[in-house]
């Protein structure tokens, strides 16, 4: 082959993948079907759960200013120097480490689980649920919808106990269950510069995604469990029944279930699986509407190749063995038994 001849093939080569870009493109700038979307947010309540999330999940955790308050509070010397101790493969790996160390840290040292708040007179944790009641008017300064009350069944005080949903509150606050723990690890994950998606379970569970540079997909981040990289852990380990996760991030919403849905699965009747391919297309086109070409059309290759990830051939990388494991570690025995997520089988 000559050297004309090789470049004839060069330009048609370019000329192709310049083609593929402005119809890859062309698909995300096209006009999106405002009138189909209406009538879903009318007729279908998922629907408006999917629109009532996004507008919050995508948009949370872009605040530079609580970025800063997050590296002010947290222990940087000791987390750098824990992933500085870690041994790597390439520099890429780093940030997976940091992800783990990030892990490590907020479960062991940081953030605390509650099953029921101790007493805040006699400090004892023999407590009996009165349920829930409304916030006062400090509780409500931070997101707080509901607030759980206990009577201590040694001095009889009554313990108020906020779900709070503000994420720098909980900074401080410094508690709470899976919602409060991802809620606030998601936002110290971007704090770090990482990329994060919140993944909601119709199921009452949430998680996080981490995108590795390092593996060159997205990862599975559970900060309850100090999970990294087990997408298995709720079908298998758990034993969890599941329907839809979802997942939210500033430039995507994705059906992420394959991943994690692995047996158990429960009837997906919520929406058709064609209007929730078209919800979730609708608001990745319209969180990605502002940004150039090129991050369009680099974003839409990852989406194709996460979708492969789902439908593996032989001659792709095949997903993470699953292992065999206990069920679920955060929360009290009775109440892990009641939601099912203890890995035990109930006839």
């Amino acid at each position: 082959m000559n050297d004309t001849s090789g470049s004839v093939y060069e330009k048609v080569a370019k000329m192709f993948l310049k083609r593929y870009k402005e119809l890859i493109v062309g698909k995300f700038r096209q006009a999106s079907d405002d009138q189909r979307y209406a009538r879903l947010l009318q007729s279908c309540p998922y629907a408006r759960e999917l629109q009532n999330s996004a507008n919050r999940l995508c948009v949370i955790y872009e605040n530079a200013a609580w970025h800063s308050v997050v590296l002010e509070t947290l222990n940087l010397d000791l987390i750098y120097a824990n992933v500085d101790a870690m041994p790597r493969e390439s520099e890429e790996q780093y940030a997976d480490n940091l992800v783990k160390e990030l892990l490590r840290y907020f479960k062991q040292e940081f953030f605390e689980w509650v099953n029921s708040p101790s007493c805040d007179k006699c400090g004892e944790n023999d407590q009996t649920s009165m349920g829930g009641t409304r916030p006062n008017s400090e509780e409500a300064q931070f997101e707080c919808w509901v607030v759980e009350q206990y009577k201590c069944n040694r001095c009889g005080t009554v313990t108020r106990f906020p779900r709070y949903n503000d994420p720098i509150k909980l900074l401080d606050f410094r508690k709470g269950r899976c919602g409060e723990w991802c809620n606030l690890f998601t936002l110290i994950l971007k704090s770090f510069g990482l990329e994060a998606r919140y993944v909601q379970n119709q199921e009452d569970h949430v998680w996080c995604e981490y995108y590795s540079q390092h593996l060159r997909r997205w990862v599975h981040v559970d900060s309850c469990e100090q999970s990294f990289d087990q997408p298995y852990i709720y079908s298998k380990n758990w034993n969890k029944s599941m329907s839809y996760c979802i997942a939210f991030s500033h430039d995507t919403v994705i059906d992420v279930s394959k991943r994690y849905i692995l047996q158990n699965a429960l009837p997906r009747n919520q929406i058709s699986e064609d209007d929730l391919q078209f919800m979730c297309s609708f608001l990745t086109k319209k969180l990605r509407s502002r940004l150039d070409d090129e991050t369009i059309y680099q974003l839409a290759n990852r989406d194709q190749l996460e979708q492969l990830e789902w439908y593996p051939n032989k001659t792709q990388r095949q997903p993470a063995k699953t292992q065999e494991g206990p069920g679920r570690q955060s929360g009290s025995a009775a109440w892990k038994a009641q939601r099912g997520e203890d890995g035990k089988r109930y006839e």
